[in-house]
């Protein structure tokens, strides 16, 4: 989200790997025992610090008193459990805040170095090979990368190893959460995270038993890895026509990685993340869809499309953010600004609990020996611009200076014409914040279902994990309260469509666009 320190990170992450001198076999070994009463009890008491410390807008969606009563609660129960076990017990008190960027994942089993190789060697595991969608409380494949043709798109799964996708949501559901109290995130969240759930339930497994369901036919299929395929390269007894071919294909991955490097490219889905394009049938009417506000030069980008959008005399412009999860902030202020014509503001300063609360998260707690020198060199930048960029105000709380609180000019390339939203229950984060921006516009018409996102903020910029210190549960917090300028009496409730369309599975199978069609029989309407 707001600031990004990601080489840092990367660097710190690098560490961390190289760094661990425990035995696979002995973290596995201590993951699988009874943690005792006493060593849970520090771990209830280290989140709860942590939370009451660090964590903006705790009780935006739930009572300082419930709130408090659930951890009581739970050390009323404890007894000796695994920290599986105590993952269920737990998880919900986080996932209670109603926050969807805060969350707790399971401490997983590690792999060895030659295990890790070995897996790589042998491809993509059974689970990851399909594309799933959670939807009327069924697990379809929407997506199939095995090499057997008799799994077709909108197949359902009835169970995999004798496991019903059923039994899994049940379980992780009290743990999932989105922003509020909107329902649409959650299938939407399952479907992206039912692989890991799955292997917390079963392991890694080289070949797994799926029984299927297409239409009234039920099957069992047996799913191994995927090896990925081995490249093959021709020889040319032509010097000549191979130094010429080398030389087109340098130039030509040359102008590739270019355009990756501007529009971000999706390596899963071999797409491009910001991509433009014209309407086959009407000319007059662009399409412009996001799959993140992360990946690529944003402002290259938008630069060069808005040009090719008055080049092209484009009348209706649709963006599409569906399932878009979010990312930057100032990506998503950059985009803003070609789509209106007046000056703006999208956010207010975002809410911190301290004037160091943003360095002093304990991210950097268990930084082994080996990171120091690459924290040297870029941590002390980093706690002086956020020390002087937090403020204090005149009731004591706090505030941090976004580039999205800032004034800003619209661009001149900005569009004049129509405007159309596509959303769903995906968009979500940097996603809502655009959507609400773009709400405030009457003749924007938003199509699609409720977004993930809360109309008016999230609790989200920094995002650091921490480790509890005897169950090694992972909890990812939020350091900003970020709240968006245009503002809504509905608590939790996101960003709602002007005309609300949810595509059926059936949909999913024939490829058809139901959003996109409704929006373009609108266009035909209004010319």
């Amino acid at each position: 989200m707001p600031i990004h320190i990601q080489k840092l990170f990367f660097l710190f992450f690098i560490s961390l790997l190289f760094a661990n001198c425990t035995s696979v076999e002995k973290y596995n070994q201590q993951l699988a025992q009874p943690i005792a009463v006493e060593k849970l009890q520090k771990d209830i008491n280290y989140t709860q610090k942590k939370l009451l410390k660090l964590y903006p807008n705790l009780y935006g969606y739930i009572a300082k008193e419930k709130f408090d009563a659930q951890f009581d609660s739970i050390r009323g129960v404890l007894k000796p459990m695994t920290s599986k076990e105590f993952y269920f017990l737990i998880s919900p008190i986080i996932a209670s805040v109603r926050q969807g960027h805060m969350s707790m994942t399971p401490a997983f089993n590690r792999i060895s170095k030659k295990e890790a190789k070995r897996l790589k060697k042998a491809g993509d595991g059974p689970l990851s090979q399909f594309i799933y969608q959670w939807q009327d409380e069924k697990l379809y494949i929407i997506g199939n990368k095995t090499k057997t043709e008799k799994i077709k798109k909108g197949t359902e799964i009835v169970s995999v190893n004798q496991i019903s996708p059923q039994t899994v949501f049940n379980k992780y559901r009290k743990s999932i959460t989105s922003d509020g109290f909107n329902a649409t995130f959650i299938p939407k969240y399952f479907s992206k995270r039912y692989v890991p759930f799955m292997t917390n339930e079963i392991g890694i497994n080289d070949s797994l038993t799926f029984v299927l369901k297409l239409k009234d036919s039920v099957f069992t299929q047996v799913v191994s890895r995927n090896k990925p395929l081995k490249k093959v390269t021709t020889k040319c007894n032509d010097s000549i026509k191979t130094i010429a071919k080398v030389a087109v294909d340098k130039a030509k991955i040359k102008a590739e990685k270019k355009r990756k490097d501007i529009y971000g490219y999706d390596d899963v889905s071999k797409e491009y993340v910001k991509n433009l394009r014209i309407v086959a049938s009407d000319s007059s009417v662009a399409v412009l869809k996001i799959k993140n506000f992360s990946a690529g030069n944003y402002k290259v980008a938008y630069e060069e499309i808005f040009d090719s959008i008055k080049k092209a005399n484009i009348k209706t412009l649709v963006i599409d953010i569906r399932d878009n999860p979010g990312g930057r902030v100032n990506d998503v202020v950059n985009l803003y600004s070609y789509l209106t014509n007046e000056n703006y503001t999208l956010l207010k300063p975002a809410k911190v609990t301290s004037k160091t609360s943003l360095w002093k998260s304990g991210i950097f707690s268990k930084v082994p020996k080996l990171a120091y020198p690459l924290l040297a060199v870029g941590y002390p930048v980093y706690m002086g611009f956020s020390y002087f960029r937090t403020t204090k105000n005149s009731d004591g709380s706090y505030q941090y200076k976004l580039n999205g609180s800032k004034p800003r000019e619209s661009n001149p390339l900005n569009f004049k014409g129509k405007i159309y939203v596509l959303i769903n229950g995906g968009s979500f984060s940097a996603s809502c914040i655009l959507s609400n921006a773009l709400k405030a516009n009457k003749n924007i018409t938003f199509v699609g279902e409720e977004t993930g996102g809360d109309f008016n903020g999230t609790v989200a910029g920094i995002m650091p994990v921490v480790t509890l210190p005897n169950s090694k549960i992972l909890l990812r917090l939020g350091l900003m309260d970020i709240q968006h300028l245009n503002q809504t009496e509905t608590i939790g409730r996101g960003i709602l469509p002007d005309k609300e369309i949810i595509p059926t599975i059936q949909n999913k199978i024939d490829a058809v666009d139901v959003e996109m069609n409704w929006i373009l029989e609108d266009v035909k309407k209004i010319k």
